[in-house]
């Protein structure tokens, strides 16, 4: 009997838990969509939240901190500029698109290479 009366108390515990309701996470105030096709090669695409940091971007912090310093705008990204790259050409056409802060991002360019990009980009682009 008493294990009876236990078991029912803890029953009950679970399902007035379970009824509470779930919150749900706050929206990101930045949401941008990354796409690296290269020529001839696979295409990757990632999503980077910032505040709160999250998406499917594998380097999202870092990669939220380069785009504070110039206030979400990738144009203005020269992640190591004295970088020396080959003249090996594979194309990488790079397309960020979304919101910052409210305003839209779109912003695409082509690059000779994946070693300009990665100067260029940095943790932006480390997809």
């Amino acid at each position: 009997m008493m294990r009876a009366v236990g078991t029912i108390t803890l029953c009950g515990a679970f399902l007035l838990g379970a009824s509470a309701p779930a919150v749900a996470a706050p929206k990101p105030k930045v949401q941008l969509k990354i796409v690296d096709a290269i020529k001839g090669g696979e295409t990757k695409t990632v999503w980077l939240h910032c505040s709160p940091v999250g998406g499917t971007h594998p380097n999202a912090r870092a990669a939220c901190q380069l785009l504070e310093k110039v206030k979400g705008k990738p144009e203005q990204l020269n992640v190591s500029p004295k970088a020396v790259c080959t003249q090996e050409v594979q194309p990488h056409a790079v397309v960020i698109v979304g919101r910052w802060y409210g305003l839209a991002v779109k912003w695409a360019k082509v690059f000779t290479n994946g070693c300009q990009v990665k100067a260029a980009l940095g943790a932006v682009l480390s997809i």
